[in-house]
């Protein structure tokens, strides 16, 4: 506890230039002789919070930098014309909303010579009740109830002239969304202010109920010549038709539908209001402006466990000239310390230290494939694609997949407003080669025959389904809302697949936003999985925690269970023993009771098939510099377990907590953030395997080394295989016990999630 302690104070002090933050939005400008505003308080609002209010007023404190040390940071001041301003402005706004009788009172307290703290005292009153709502105009309107469903307005509820304009303006946007393009209304209203009471009146004038006309379009393209897209092709993309009831909703979804597809750069989609066939019928008029239509995009780079690495793709935005997307996507990574594309200086360059602890990383890894995307299904709201590629990946640590050729099938739709989901069928032909010590310790496939047979070529077959709700107010950098993911995949005998590679895995994922002042952003996620126990899971489809978008105080998938590997051929620190029995021999490991606990040499995270993490942090940009720098101190919880069958609880009294700070930097390829996350914790047990030389006879038996006192497993060697056993998952690596040794640094590219 107490390096826990420590470490918060170091955090801490780290952080205090951050808080350098500004109160409000406005700055007020200071004179040397103006008295400066050290705290602006609100007293007495029990209906709107105190940063509603803060909006209505000019007076702002100065930056909590500036009140701490006096000296750098934003100084604000008194405005010249008093608070007499600021007094009406919360009046009316008070009045606005329903309450008359508001008083409001302001007190300036001398702190300093030159510094103030000024308080609103806000005496709200009772509001104003309201005794009648009379809206008329909808008779000829179907369905009524749908227009008038949950309104601000409500008999005996607070009246306010702003949630009646409220009210009016929804009830003429839902009008204009089930056909009556020229809805308008009128609204009365009559306040009895000595017995606080009102009436109010809405009167609606629909119009005629309107339906499309004809759909002329006029498309150039990106030289202002004939377009490339045909008209026929567009009026089939836009998602309405000749006859449909007018719908405001429908003309913005048209205008999207074409903007998705990449191949405009000005949509513009109106109705004719000159109204040539009718009041009813309204003709709808397409603007386009066609954007390049071939487009080749290429990037090169460095990453920390992808060395040099290269994206290359060419993209044809209208294949056979039917607003199809073609793209071919070809990509490396580990160039230059992957086979074939290794050398002795490149490999220098590629954090070698951490990469050769990593079988993903002995060979380049490659993508290389081609999609193509409809822009809709049969003339439907799914928009499907469909894609061929051959690829070798690889998960730090655990394992390397290589699919010799996959192809998938999926359809995209919206179900809502941002709300996209996604289905897809997939299907792989190749080979997932993990750690013998993985298979061993988490498949109990511990002898050549069975781990060789784990890892043959076989076919794949995965059928998913992911859907997102995603209230955010920014796509890239969110300041409040919430987004909220969940996918479900599965593989079995029914979708075609090998039999022995059956499961069903799902995963959910949220995220929430809150802005707590002007340049501090305040973030919550959480994320969930679980995989089926039973048959072979294939490695891919196990859940991995730890690393630089999860739990930060945890190198990449390290946390959770760890299978510890010692490869050095010095065995001094271990008692080897041979027996023979029958003409089979049997090998045992002991670590010697008077030898320190051995040094693994490489860790090979295993994964599980349970998953939390759980992520709070603060985003505080900088008060200088807010456009380059950004400060996240953070604390991270979660673990990784390995399930058994018939088991069905989780020990959550392992879920590990890492607190630390992240530095994030907006550079012109983007944002890049490091993060140090300290880790107070006990590495966590596993098994340790002692790895043979390969012998003449091509054999590298893993041999489990057990610790002093414990009973020696045996590797059992019958017909010219090795039986490799279980081993016990006692051993504890070593840690150092300074502060420093606890640090985790990880860095990112963007936001952490």
């Amino acid at each position: 506890m107490r390096a826990f302690g420590r470490s918060w104070i170091v955090a801490l002090t780290a952080l205090l230039p951050a808080f350098a933050l500004p109160a409000h939005g406005q700055e007020i400008d200071c004179d040397e002789k103006d008295l400066e505003v050290g705290s602006v308080r609100f007293v007495g609002n029990r209906t709107f919070p105190s940063d509603i209010l803060a909006d209505r007023i000019v007076v702002t404190s100065s930056s909590l930098y500036r009140r701490i040390f006096k000296i750098f940071g934003t100084r604000r001041c008194l405005p010249s014309n008093g608070l007499a301003p600021d007094v009406a402005n919360l009046k009316q706004f008070y009045e606005n909303n329903g309450f008359y009788d508001t008083s409001v009172d302001t007190v300036v307290t001398h702190r300093a010579p030159t510094r103030v703290d000024v308080v609103f005292r806000i005496n709200e009153g009772p509001p104003i009740r309201l005794d009648s709502l009379r809206i008329v105009g909808l008779d000829s309107v179907a369905d009524t109830a749908a227009v008038l469903k949950n309104l601000e307005l409500e008999v005996g509820g607070r009246f306010g002239r702003d949630l009646m304009n409220n009210d009016a303006d929804t009830i003429i946007n839902r009008l204009r969304n089930v056909g009556y393009p020229r809805a308008d209304r009128f609204t009365a209203y009559h306040v009895n202010r000595p017995m606080h009471r009102a009436a109010v009146d809405i009167q609606i004038v629909t119009g005629p109920l309107t339906y499309f006309g004809g759909i002329g379009v006029s498309s150039f393209d990106a030289n202002n010549g004939p377009p490339k897209i045909d008209s026929a092709v567009v009026v089939g993309l836009l998602g309405l038709h000749t006859g449909q009831k007018y719908s405001d909703r429908a003309l913005a979804d048209g205008q999207r539908n074409l903007y998705n597809l990449g191949t405009y750069r000005h949509v513009g989609i109106a109705i004719d209001t000159n109204f040539a066939h009718g009041d009813s019928i309204a003709d709808v008029k397409v603007d386009l402006r066609e954007d390049l239509l071939h487009q080749f995009d290429q990037e090169e780079g460095w990453a920390t466990l992808d060395c040099f690495r290269t994206n290359a793709q060419y993209t044809d935005k209208n294949f056979l000239d039917r607003a199809q997307r073609f793209e071919l996507t070809g990509r490396l990574s580990k160039i230059g310390f992957g086979d074939p594309t290794d050398f002795a200086s490149t490999r220098n360059l590629c954090r070698r230290h951490v990469l050769e602890k990593d079988t993903a990383s002995s060979v380049v890894n490659y993508y290389l494939g081609a999609t193509l995307r409809r822009p809709t299904l049969f003339g439907t709201h799914w928009v499907p694609s469909y894609s061929a590629y051959t690829e070798r990946r690889g998960e730090y640590q655990a394992y390397l997949r290589t699919t010799y050729v996959g192809g998938e099938a999926a359809v995209n739709r919206d179900l809502g407003r941002r709300v996209p989901f996604r289905a897809a069928y997939t299907m792989e032909y190749g080979r997932t080669v993990a750690q013998p010590a993985v298979l061993c310790a988490v498949f109990t496939l511990c002898n050549t025959v069975d781990q060789d047979d784990a890892q043959k070529t076989r076919r794949l077959a995965v059928g998913s389904g992911s859907l997102q709700w995603l209230r955010t107010d920014d796509a890239a950098e969110p300041t409040t809302g919430y987004n909220i993911a969940g996918e479900l995949r599965g593989s079995s005998p029914t979708l075609l697949s090998d039999s022995r590679l059956s499961f069903i895995k799902g995963t959910v994922d949220a995220s929430w936003y809150t802005t707590l002042t002007r340049g501090t952003v305040f973030v919550v996620r959480a994320r969930g999985g679980m995989v089926s126990l039973g048959n072979f899971v294939p490695p891919q489809e196990r859940l991995f925690a730890g690393g630089a978008n999860s739990v930060r105080g945890f190198p990449q998938n390290e946390l959770g269970p760890i299978v510890y590997l010692y490869t050095r051929r010095d065995t001094t620190q271990f008692r080897v023993d041979t027996t023979v029995v029958n003409g089979d021999s049997s090998v045992t490991a002991v670590v010697n009771s008077n030898a320190r606990a051995p040094k693994a040499d490489r860790k090979s995270p295993a994964g599980g098939n349970s998953l939390i993490v759980m992520n709070a942090e603060l985003r505080i940009r900088d008060p200088f510099f807010p456009e380059l720098f950004e400060y996240v101190p953070f604390i991270d919880a979660g673990q990784v377990w390995t399930r058994q069958p018939g088991s069905q609880r989780l020990n959550l009294s392992r879920i590990a907590v890492t607190p630390g700070i992240g530095l994030r930097v907006f550079t012109a390829v983007g944002a890049i953030q490091g993060n140090v996350g300290y880790n107070g914790a006990q590495p966590r047990a596993g098994p340790l395997y002692f790895a043979q030389p390969v012998s003449s006879s091509g054999q590298a038996p893993l041999i489990c080394v057990t610790a002093p006192g414990e009973t020696p497993v045996p590797v059992g060697f019958k017909n010219g295989v090795y039986e490799h056993p279980t081993c016990p998952a006692t051993f504890i690596p070593a840690q150092g016990s300074s502060f420093f040794s606890k640090l985790t640094l990880t860095l990112s590219v963007g936001t952490s999630f």
